[in-house]
């Protein structure tokens, strides 16, 4: 504690005392402000409840989806180590180049053949 001095936190304005604060902080003056700040505080508190339990529903679901994924990725990652690796055939769809004699002369993949330059 020799080198060690204590700081004085600094104030913001969340801290500033308005005449809000002062009147949700302060005692109920009779029954009838009581009685509505009770009823306040009681739909404040089942308002709470109900976000807390869709929080642990989306939750749920959350969890549930991810078991599924990782359940899937377990069994693409067995299948992808286990198997020797396929062959790919070759698309029915892509159009196969004619053999060439080896003797022909190299051409440009995209050059027209009238053009010169």
């Amino acid at each position: 504690m020799s080198g060690e001095r204590k700081t004085a936190r600094m104030r913001g304005l969340r801290e500033v005392s308005t005449v809000q604060t002062q009147i949700a902080r302060s005692a109920p003056s009779n029954r009838t402000q009581a009685v509505s700040r009770f009823a306040r505080l009681e739909n404040e508190r089942m308002r709470i409840l109900r976000e807390l339990e869709t929080w642990n529903t989306r939750k749920r679901e959350a969890e549930r989806m991810l078991a599924s994924v990782e359940e899937e990725l377990a069994i693409m990652q067995a299948l992808l180590l286990e198997a020797p690796p396929a062959r790919r055939a070759a698309s029915p769809l892509r159009r196969q180049r004619p053999s060439e004699p080896a003797d022909a002369a190299p051409v440009a993949l995209h050059a027209h053949p009238l053009i010169e330059y």
